[in-house]
């Protein structure tokens, strides 16, 4: 059977967090998860080559799923800003300490940190990491600073010892800073919270402008009405920038969730309040309480109490405490995914100090059928309303053999 024919076809639109990882290894990732969640529920999913020439706004594919009794197709988009984040990594370590620092200052100084802790503690000590890690680079490159500069002091006057103590010290924090500064996401952290300072200030011109292109591309692809349901994806800080993207193109058309495209959104590991609970974040405020007032728009967020990098039970939009299925807030509507239940207990032991590859797992396969699914709802043949609410996800909804039961009935 070949699959879309006749069956579901879906156009996702994946927009990831702060990530400078090539397309190609994008892609490959996707592939090999897919063929995963192929072996988890005994179906068939074919993936195509790459279909973007590497210039385009965006990477994609098409992906054909299909079991006994139905089908789907899947264009698999993945919007592109890693050129940005690119250029952010390539700056020197000098750079990216002064302008990394100076914006977690700035979050620490105007209370938005101990909105942080308030709102989310496991978050608080996430913003926290960083400072903890320089702090740690800067008493060790102190120490070996005492260190050199007692040893010269038997041999050269005071000055020339203070002199080498404090060229040790830095030498040592900088060597300390380059790596394993790196290998502990240090680098990363440190960009990203200084992207975060500029994009609230709307200082980031090629960011802006790359959410242009992305609400355009969506208006074109809702317009072109080749799909089912288009399916909008923010993950991490992607969850905030889509929040843009969908804004933009709302302003386009206001109307654009109401046709026979049904438009979903899905934003997982997010990380909304961190804009939001901002004193300068009205902006992010804004954007998320127009597009949660859509018409037409059906928007669900998964929150996961195993990942420290996001907001669990924690509504974006009310930025309150809350409830999993609780509609007194409204959109986006708060769901679990429960990573317990995703990955085996071996599993997760080994991967509970492994903060980013957690933070990941919206995004991969599962070991085990769960609520929560990404393959499902990118590649399933249920449409994204009715699997993201389903009380246990795709659970009970297959057969052995991969055919989809509730067409049976």
């Amino acid at each position: 059977m070949t699959g879309g024919e006749d069956g579901h076809r879906r156009l996702v639109l994946f927009l990831p967090g702060h990530d400078p990882t090539d397309m190609d290894y994008h892609y490959g990732r996707f592939a090999n998860q897919a063929e995963r969640f192929a072996t988890l529920w005994n179906v068939n999913v074919e993936v195509s080559p790459r279909l973007d020439d590497g210039t385009e706004p965006s990477a994609r594919w098409t992906v054909d799923s299909h079991g006994p009794n139905w089908n789907s197709r899947t264009d698999y988009q993945i919007l592109r800003w890693d050129d940005i984040v690119v250029e952010l990594d390539e700056r020197t370590d000098f750079v990216r300490l002064h302008r990394g620092m100076r914006a977690l200052w700035e979050f620490l100084i105007n209370g938005t940190a101990a909105r942080f802790f308030k709102a989310s503690p496991r978050y608080g000590f996430f913003f926290a990491f960083p400072f903890f890690i320089v702090g740690f680079f800067a008493l060790v490159g102190i120490l070996a600073g005492w260190g050199a500069a007692a040893l010269v002091e038997r041999l050269m006057p005071d000055a020339i010892s203070v002199l080498v103590g404090i060229a040790v010290a830095v030498l040592v924090f900088m060597g300390l800073f380059h790596q394993p500064g790196r290998r502990w996401r240090l680098h990363q952290a440190l960009d990203d919270w200084d992207l975060a300072r500029e994009y609230l200030r709307q200082r980031v011109p090629t960011l802006e402008a790359r959410l242009d292109q992305f609400a355009d591309l969506l208006v074109t692809a809702v317009h072109g009405r080749r799909y089912d349901e288009i399916l909008l994806v923010g993950h991490s800080l992607g969850a905030s920038l889509i929040l843009g993207v969908l804004d933009r193109a709302l302003a386009i058309d206001a109307h654009l969730a109401e046709g026979p495209t049904k438009l979903n959104l899905l934003t997982c590991g997010a990380t909304i309040p961190k804009f939001a609970l901002h004193p300068g974040g009205s902006r992010m405020r804004e954007q998320s309480a127009r597009v949660a007032a859509a018409p037409g728009l059906c928007w669900v967020e998964f929150q996961a109490r195993h990942d420290v990098i996001s907001f669990y039970k924690f509504h974006p939009v009310g930025l309150r405490r809350t409830e999993f299925d609780d509609p007194v807030h409204g959109l986006p509507t708060l769901r679990n995914a429960n990573i317990k239940q995703m990955l085996s207990k071996e599993k997760l032991k080994k991967l509970r100090l492994q903060t980013m590859r957690i933070h990941y797992q919206f995004l991969l396969a599962n070991e085990r059928p769960a609520g929560y699914d990404y393959f499902m709802f990118a590649l399933g043949p249920l449409p994204f309303t009715v699997l993201a609410f389903l009380p246990e996800g795709p659970i009970g909804q297959f057969g052995p053999d991969g055919a989809l039961i509730a067409s049976l009935n």
